[in-house]
């Protein structure tokens, strides 16, 4: 299962987000205080049980409610088998309303949360418990019902049938038959959707790994519900279990919990698994004690709780690395730190694939699915290691999803455009809204392919992403030239980055289309600089640039650049273009005209 679509209203920046589709593989990009670090938010709330954290100050209009709407698809046969009453074709599509209502005691706010969705009932009524009260009345006969209809098997609890044993029962009689028929599906509330037990816990799990100054926070061993303490009981249940001598840790610990416990009712054990003597005395003299202050007390029974092995891991694994001192990674660095989760998500990665430890019975097992979304992925990893955290986020990405954030051009990639979205806050009143383009907006594949191997070998053009306005040029002598001319006029003292431009090149003409299709379905302001050729506007690769452009500027060089700043034949190299606009003898009056018309 995998978060395909969503939509956010009145949180916090965000006053209607509009849909915004979700790919496995999410990046939002955008200025800071644009609202990217409000989506990863909304869907953590929208995960999360009852208000979610949501304060009154996170209502953008505290009159109205905020509303967060999430479609998922990609159901496993066993996620469709559980939650086929909740389905719209092939889709879980769910909402979560959460009000600000003022308590008339005490005046202060409270918020309440409360889950709509689709829901199918069963056609037959005794499959549902509001079917049953609506033939039977108010007092049914449940046990009657039951015999009746041949599903006593399910709803029977210590021989007995009451309403509520009826209704646990149907719900696992409905996830294990696959011969029931339902209606059509239609909208209900929590109640009707009987969310909490039952839908919630099949969504995915959410794990949000904030950009904090102080990272240690997030692997503190004495926290449970920091992402890294959560990522290891992951590795537990995912990993360590598969261990053919897993069963011995089970079995450690139900000898422990035996020693430290009394039996339960009518449990008969063995004299090496009876509880410790001393434990016995400490209830009999507690109990002596306490009845001397109340009488009616009979006995005392002090019940230790055990973990299970996924527990152990939540809280009590320490990690010490060596790194010429070993130490606890709480002693390292942020970058140490940080990368530290994302090792354990390249092992779990690892794992998924039967790299790690390949299964003996050949079966893949089903996990809860992961969405792991991160605030700026970037944040203390040194430079040369951002690529190759952006491969590892991308590989979990195939087997879970990932979502997040960045300001790096290393964590993006132009030829997955559909997996970006630019977010943007244009003012208050219309507040964050998230520009995207479908996969198939370059054409055919095999110019996609084609786009994808051009631009594969830096990061330059992924910085599109991240321009204010992006001049969009055929090769890196045009960047040179303009670099040049517009230092020599002071339109800035080093790059054009100083006035708001960034300069993308295309790698030649043929691909500037690409990259305004780009731009344009990201409403990204751009200006192209077009080189004639010595051919008139109306040839078909400088007629099929200036249609595209869509309001946007275009300036136009009659000649290529090499005749525009008398520069005998073909620069050979950038090296060679460097030289030749290094004597500012050689940046032409023509060349300057063109570079104020270009910044103007």
């Amino acid at each position: 299962m995998k978060l395909c679509s969503l939509r956010i209203k009145n949180y916090r920046s965000i006053v209607d987000s509009g849909d915004v589709r979700i790919e496995p593989f999410q990046i939002f990009v955008g200025e800071n205080n644009a609202g990217k670090s409000n989506i990863l938010k909304a869907i953590d709330v929208f995960l999360a049980p009852g208000a979610g954290g949501v304060q009154e100050s996170n209502f953008f209009d505290k009159s109205q409610p905020i509303v967060i709407i999430c479609t998922f698809t990609g159901l496993t046969s066993e996620e469709r088998k559980a939650l086929r009453p909740y389905l719209l074709g092939d889709k879980l599509i769910l909402e979560k309303h959460l009000v600000a209502q003022t308590e008339e005691k005490t005046g202060k706010i409270k918020i309440v949360a409360e889950y709509y969705g689709y829901v199918a009932k069963p056609k037959d009524w005794w499959l549902s418990v509001e079917g049953v009260i609506a033939v039977k009345g108010d007092k049914p006969n449940w046990r009657q019902v039951a015999e009746e209809n041949g599903i006593l098997e399910y709803v029977s609890r210590d021989g007995k049938v009451t309403k509520a044993s009826y209704e646990a029962g149907l719900r696992r009689l409905l996830q294990e038959r696959d011969d029931v028929e339902y209606e059509e599906p239609t909208p209900g509330n929590s109640q009707a959707l009987g969310l909490q037990p039952v839908l919630l816990s099949h969504l995915p799990g959410f794990y949000l790994l904030p950009a904090i100054t102080d990272y240690s926070n997030e692997i503190d061993r004495r926290s449970s519900s920091t992402v890294f303490r959560r990522l290891m009981g992951d590795l537990a249940d995912r990993i360590i279990k598969t261990d053919p001598r897993y069963s011995e840790i089970e079995l450690s610990l139900q000898r422990i919990k035996n020693l430290l416990n009394p039996p339960e009712s009518g449990e008969d054990r063995p004299d090496e698994l009876k509880r410790l003597d001393v434990l016995s005395k400490i209830e009999e003299t507690l109990q002596k004690t306490i009845v001397r202050l109340m009488p009616s007390v009979n006995s005392v029974r002090l019940k230790v709780m055990m973990e299970g092995t996924r527990d152990l891991f939540l809280q009590g694994v320490s990690l010490k690395v060596d790194d010429g001192v070993l130490t606890d990674v709480l002693e390292k660095g942020h970058g140490l730190q940080r990368s530290v989760v994302f090792g354990l998500l390249q092992t779990l990665i690892m794992n998924q694939r039967g790299e790690l430890l390949p299964s003996g019975d050949g079966e893949t097992k089903s996990f809860r699915p992961i969405i792991l979304a991160i605030e700026e992925p970037e944040l203390y990893i040194h430079p040369q290691m951002q690529r190759l955290i952006f491969s590892v986020l991308r590989k979990f990405a195939e087997s879970d999803q990932v979502i997040y954030t960045t300001h790096s051009p290393a964590f993006v990639d132009v030829a997955n455009y559909h997996c970006v979205g630019v977010t943007r806050k244009d003012t208050v009143e219309v507040g964050t809204r998230v520009y995207q383009c479908d996969p198939g907006l370059l054409g055919s594949p095999e110019e996609r392919k084609g786009f994808q191997f051009l631009n594969s070998f830096g990061l330059e053009q992924n910085q599109l992403f991240f321009a204010k306005k992006v001049i969009l040029v055929e090769g890196e002598q045009d960047g040179i030239a303009i670099v040049s001319a517009g230092r020599k006029l002071g339109l800035f003292k080093e790059f054009p980055e100083e006035i708001g431009y960034t300069i993308i090149i295309a790698g030649n003409k043929q691909e500037i289309p690409k990259f305004q299709k780009l731009l344009n379905a990201f409403q990204l302001p751009y200006i192209v600089w077009l080189e004639l050729d010595g051919k008139s506007e109306e040839d078909d690769e400088n007629i099929r640039i200036i249609d595209l452009l869509n309001g946007n500027r275009c300036v136009k060089l009659p000649q290529r650049l090499e005749e525009l700043v008398n520069h005998s034949g073909h620069f050979g190299s950038t090296y060679h273009a460097k030289k030749y606009f290094e004597n500012p003898d050689n940046i032409s009056s023509e060349l300057e005209k063109r570079v104020k018309e270009l910044f103007q």
